[in-house]
């Protein structure tokens, strides 16, 4: 490939991304970083347009895996990304492909007519945030200090793809079982609930990456140890955990934009979601 005389017209990065977490928890083994922080990132191929469109590749993760890594080739191990460095590059991949136009179709709650309306990408990326070492602390009492950091790539296909088991097991219990009756129908959706619960669990202990006992100065990394105590700890202060994780996971790209109806003029606030499936794909 080196001398291929077409060289010169292959793709080229289309702009320069900086990562909402700084690459604060990468090494050069998971993404080669310039000094500001930046990664590359080039338009998607004809392949890679492809696989985007095609849900069931995609699930598994290794389409995406793909992907990622020819449209923003300093990204060595996908799997490592934080979530916020993600939903970043995949705004950047839309930018490096069609200008950052994305469309989206949604019920007007004012009228319930179907309204299409257009979403800047460019504006997005302009009010992104960025991780501050504050936002990865929390703190319980004088001794407790958690060190904690947003889902992965790998643990995001995890949840996505259970939650994506448990829709087609509900679906499939409800499209076979027209004359089941309601508490059987409670009961089976309780049950998926308390999976899912299950599979959130593990991921916010995941997202513990050390304990520090302050006044015995000891530091807890074994995901054991730490599980154990995740369990035995008051509800306040897992709730606190999970919703402190759950903050740190939103940081990055702006998520929320205006949005008003053609038809009767309504105006609303559009929580945008960039999962790739539905961002990127075509049906």
């Amino acid at each position: 490939m080196s001398n291929n005389p077409l060289k010169q017209y292959f793709r080229q990065p289309a702009l320069y991304l900086k990562l909402p977490t700084l690459g604060k928890w990468y090494n050069s083994t998971d993404v080669e970083l310039s000094q500001d922080h930046e990664v590359p990132v080039y338009g998607l191929s004809a392949l890679d347009d492809i696989m985007l469109n095609t849900p069931d590749a995609l699930l598994n993760g290794q389409a995406l895996e793909n992907v990622i890594k020819n449209c923003v080739p300093n990204v060595k191990n996908v799997k490592a990304l934080m979530v916020p460095d993600l939903e970043t590059i995949f705004l950047g991949m839309k930018i490096a492909t069609n200008n950052g136009k994305y469309e989206i179709e949604r019920k007007c709650p004012g009228c319930s007519v179907d309204v299409n309306f257009e979403v800047n990408c460019y504006n997005l990326l302009d009010q992104t945030t960025y991780i501050e070492d504050s936002d990865t602390k929390i703190q319980f009492n004088e001794n407790l200090i958690l060190e904690i950091s947003p889902y992965t790539f790998e643990m995001r296909q995890l949840f996505m793809q259970r939650q994506f088991e448990e829709q087609q097991t509900l679906r499939m219990i409800d499209e076979q079982n027209k004359d089941i009756d309601n508490f059987e129908k409670a009961r089976i959706l309780a049950e998926s609930i308390e999976r899912l619960s299950i599979i959130t669990f593990k991921l916010v202990s995941m997202s513990i990456r050390s304990i520090k006992l302050v006044k015995e100065n000891v530091l807890v990394t074994d995901q054991t140890q730490i599980v154990e105590w995740l369990v035995n700890i008051p509800k306040s202060q897992a709730d606190t955990i999970i919703d402190t994780v759950n903050q740190l996971n939103t940081v990055g790209p702006l998520r929320e934009v205006d949005a008003q109806c053609d038809k009767c003029n309504h105006t609303w606030k559009e929580t945008l979601n960039f999962d790739p499936v539905s961002f990127f794909g075509k049906r």
